[in-house]
Formats: C-alpha cells, structure tokens, sequence
C-alpha cells in the first residue's frame, strides 16, 4: 500500500469509525488493531465536540450539554469531510440544526447557530482600517450613484424570523433577558442584525430592515444607487423611511467602510487616516 492511500484510509477510518480491513495497515503490536484505531477515534470525537462547544457557547445552554453532546456526536457523523483546521468544523452545524426533526419544536435554535457562527467569523476577520465619511468629497456627486462602498472584513449580517439577539442574549441565563427573549417570541419579532470587530471585540447591533438591506447590497458588490433603491424597496415595504445620509454616517462612524470604488478608478481606495 501506498504512504498517500495509507493516511487516506487511516483519515477515512478514524472520522467514520469504520475500521473494517485495518488489519491489513496497521501493526497491532499486542492490542488489536481496531482497538488502537478506537483509542485515535474517540479522542477524535472528543476533539470535535470540545470545537463546537467553544463556537456554540448559547446552543450548548439552550439545549442543555447532554443533548449538545448528542448533537456533537451525529454532526461528527453527518458531516463526512472534516478539514484539518478546527476553526472551520462547525461551518455546517446551523444547516445540520435545521434538518434534525426534534429542532422543530425549537425553530429558532438554527438562526442562533448561525449568529453565532457569524460571531466566530468576525473575531477572525482580517482587520482593516476604516476610512473617514469626508473620503466620499472626493468624487465629484454625480458619481455618487455608481461609487461602491468596501465593508470591513469582520462585518456580518444575519437576520431571522425570530429574535435571535434576545435568545442569544438570554442563554446567558440572565432573568432579564430571558423575559426579553420571551416577550420577542410572544410578540413573533423578526431580527435584522449585523455584527463587525472593534478592539478585539465582536459588537451586534440590530439594525432597521432598510438598512439591513442597504448593508447587504454593499457587500455584494452592488452599486450605491443600486443599495439605496433595494433599501427603499424594503422601507415602502414596511411604511418606514430610509435616510441614505443617517445610513453613511452610522457606517463610517463605526470605521466599517474600508475602501470606495468608481468605475473610473476601480483600484481607488481612499484611505484618511
């Protein structure tokens, strides 16, 4: 056997737990050879469930760490090709969430995972340094409508039809905030949050719809007229207004803008200090 079709089927065997034909690779040197493979395996499993519960700190007091523990143990199962980097191996637990049947009972528990999951990806986001709202003086303003605005790194966005901040909040067993989370369950209040880093930190906020959406449009590269009538859209939508001023003024005061383009200068990126 091959040294590259040797680690293949070492890596398969110690993920599934199927040592089927180890025998023919492995030296038991007075212990059987599956039992050995068992040792790496569990060890394995214990490593993935310590990852998840580092990520999902508010799932793990939501569902009590028993159950998390049994969540842990069939996600290791379902999801087949772990990567090497463990910061990346609970990418697909609020997709795995939203599948098992008893989460019914709790649809909320997938929108939680994802803020979370969100927070995870924003404190390990390249940093980057904001630029100041006078950076838009210049371009001339009738380029204003085809400039896109650059967002920083560590910004996410997550919304829900549940109020997942109040949730998250509340897993951390406060009384106060688990009325809150409560009162927005009762009320059936919806979620439009965007996190981003400042100082080491990860910060949410939750945010009106429009501007949400506005956010959203920018981070997919979209023109700022384009950001703006989305956001409009979604303020008519909702009989409320959409200041595109108050919008720039939030983002900028928060450094989260990093770079401006225009289609005569698309490698432009102003940078005040």
């Amino acid at each position: 056997m091959s040294l590259a079709s040797c680690q293949k089927a070492w890596a398969e065997a110690l993920s599934a737990g199927q040592f089927d034909g180890a025998d023919a690779w492995i030296d038991s040197d007075g212990l059987p050879s599956h039992r050995r493979l068992w040792i790496y395996h569990n060890q394995l499993r214990i490593t993935w469930r310590e990852a998840l519960e580092t990520t999902y700190p508010a799932i793990v007091s939501l569902t009590g760490s028993r159950y998390f523990r049994r969540i842990a143990r069939d996600y290791g199962r379902w999801h087949k090709a772990p990567g090497g980097n463990l910061q990346d191996y609970g990418a697909a637990l609020p997709a795995y969430l939203a599948q098992r049947p008893e989460i019914s009972l709790y649809p909320y528990l997938p929108d939680v995972a994802r803020l979370e999951w969100a927070r995870s990806e924003s404190v390990t986001a390249a940093e980057e340094p904001g630029i100041r709202l006078d950076a838009l003086a210049a371009f001339d303003a009738s380029a204003w409508p085809d400039l896109r605005l650059r967002l920083a790194a560590s910004l996410r966005l997550v919304a829900s039809p549940y109020p997942v901040a109040r949730i998250w909040a509340a897993a951390s067993g406060d009384a106060q905030h688990k009325e809150a989370a409560r009162a927005g369950l009762q009320r059936r209040e919806a979620a439009a949050i965007v996190l981003y880093r400042q100082r080491r930190a990860v910060v949410m906020e939750t945010l009106p719809p429009s501007v949400w959406r506005w956010l959203l449009a920018l981070t997919q590269d979209r023109r700022l007229a384009d950001a703006v009538a989305l956001a409009c859209e979604t303020a008519a939508a909702l009989q409320s207004p959409f200041d595109l001023q108050d919008a720039l003024a939030w983002a900028f005061a928060r450094k989260l803008v990093t770079g401006i383009k225009s289609p005569a200068h698309e490698g432009l990126h102003p940078t005040h200090p």
